[in-house]
């Protein structure tokens, strides 16, 4: 292995065309190599002006080498999307799709998503997408990928990039099996990999802001990563790859992969794969509705509810908040009954009982928890939150009489004969902690004026109007709470 000494053949046309791309070759190996110690090296700190100080650094190196990478980003142009829809449904009937009554439609923010033409009653099969069409890891892991797979572990570990570097290589291939399929996806997303630095920074004061700067700073390093073994290692595929594999390129892909990848179990294993037509179904809350049947070797897809003539078809993509739909799909869901809010607590390294207290936290599994979640709804506090803010505003007495029992068990629940056993005292002190910080976080939140100017800010205005409402809930849920607690004589 090592970096290779051979060269392609040089262009006789044009060599000052040659001359000019190792020039930026070279210039585009130390920047990477600075991207990669950039990335590797930091350890995300509790000040959050040092994230951000960090995240610009970073974006400053990956625009010189956007700049650089112009002259090497494929060139290769499929046509609007919308031209090549009919190729597309064309392709997927001859490979045995079934989406009888459905049609692709445009639908606003939504861009493209699926209609109904027919009427459909809620538990109808909808589509039916066979395995033929999909692009899946196993697809990966049987093509001339495979090389490079059996010899990193990154890839070896990490399906979802294995399917990123495969669909490089296949969106650049003219005969590529998939590119009717290929074709008719978007040119870029709507997730934070596109968002602008101002952007960024209007996420705050949501803790998706430093999750945003976490994911960016891994994508940039995965870049880097995989750029400097696109140029050392002798490998055929790399020499496929590395003319394409560009941070353009590889965000795209990668985005590609957060946005419509799914799991399918093939032969008793989870597998990481797109699946055709049915990954332009938009999200609406209710249940799942999509499975796989391993006898027909199909994905199958039912009508969520009904469906009339004109709408468009949803469905659920699980129980996940907005937090997560945001990062790794590009939208927000508003009326998001899964919605959470992480909050960053731990107990201070001053604190004089910081040793009795994480011990009880780790009998209670929690002595690496970092962040906790307040859920929209009803009941708002997570038992692991409950169980911390209690343990944090224990005195040394009440710690030791907790500590001294062998699992406690009732410091996780909120049930009556719980909370009798924890105390009003203690429930009064930390249900006033927790409101008192909830209503801080709260107000940190600024309302913005004037109409968001782009899909991003739209989103970030969406996300942190939910997390409004989750503390706003939780505020509420605390107040009576507390009202509601003994008073202690």
């Amino acid at each position: 292995m090592g970096r290779k000494s051979h060269s392609k053949q040089t262009n006789k046309k044009n060599p000052g065309k040659d001359n000019r791309n190792n020039i930026i070759r070279k210039e585009l190996a130390i920047l990477v190599d600075k991207l990669l110690k950039l990335t590797s090296v930091f350890q995300a700190a509790s000040n959050a002006s040092k994230s951000w100080d960090h995240h610009l650094e970073i974006n400053a190196i990956l625009k010189e080498i956007v700049n650089l990478e112009t002259p090497f980003n494929s060139k290769a142009k499929s046509g609007p999307r919308q031209k090549n829809i009919d190729n597309y449904m064309k392709w997927l009937k001859e490979n045995g799709a079934q989406f009888e009554g459905i049609e692709i439609g445009e639908f606003g923010d939504y861009e493209m998503g699926l209609k109904a033409v027919n009427e459909f009653k809620e538990g109808l099969l909808l589509l039916t997408i066979p395995t033929k069409v999909m692009m899946t890891e196993q697809n990966a892991r049987e093509s001339e990928l495979a090389a490079f797979i059996n010899v990193d572990p990154l890839l070896q570990n990490m399906p979802n990039i294995t399917l990123a570097l495969f669909l490089l290589l296949e969106k650049n291939k003219s005969d590529s099996s998939w590119k009717p399929y290929i074709d008719v996806l978007p040119d870029k997303y709507s997730t934070i990999l596109y968002f602008t630095t101002d952007e960024l920074l209007e996420l705050k004061p949501s803790p998706v802001f430093e999750s945003s700067l976490k994911l960016y700073r891994s994508i940039a390093r995965q870049y880097a990563y995989f750029y400097n073994k696109m140029h050392t290692l002798d490998l055929p595929v790399l020499e496929n790859l590395k003319d394409i594999f560009t941070f353009e390129s590889y965000r795209w892909a990668v985005s590609t992969v957060m946005t419509r990848q799914n799991n399918i179990q093939l032969a008793n294993n989870d597998i990481t794969a797109f699946i055709p037509l049915w990954d332009m179904c938009n999200h609406e809350h209710g249940k799942i509705t999509t499975d796989f049947n391993n006898e027909l070797n199909r994905g199958e897809c039912y009508a969520l509810r009904d469906f009339k003539p004109g709408e468009q078809i949803f469905i659920f993509y699980g129980a996940r908040s907005n937090a997560d739909l945001f990062l790794h799909n590009g939208f927000v869901y508003p009326n998001n009954q899964h919605d959470s809010l992480s909050l960053p607590l731990g107990v201070s390294s001053s604190d004089p009982l910081r040793e009795t207290k994480i011990s009880l936290l780790t009998k209670l599994g929690l002595s690496g928890v970092t962040h906790y979640s307040i859920y929209k709804g009803n009941c708002p506090i997570s038992a692991e939150l409950l169980a911390f803010i209690r343990i944090f505003n224990m005195n040394q007495e009440e710690l030791s009489k907790w500590s001294s029992q062998g699992l406690p068990g009732d410091l996780v629940s909120s049930d009556k004969s719980s909370s009798d056993a924890v105390g009003a005292d203690i429930d009064r002190r930390a249900y006033t902690y927790l409101l008192t910080r909830c209503k801080l976080i709260k107000a940190s939140y600024k309302k913005t004026g004037g109409e968001p100017d782009s899909l991003h800010r739209k989103n970030i205005n969406l996300l942190k109007e939910c997390e409004v409402q989750i503390l706003d809930g939780a505020i509420k849920f605390l107040e009576q709470t507390i009202s509601q607690l003994p008073t202690v004589g």
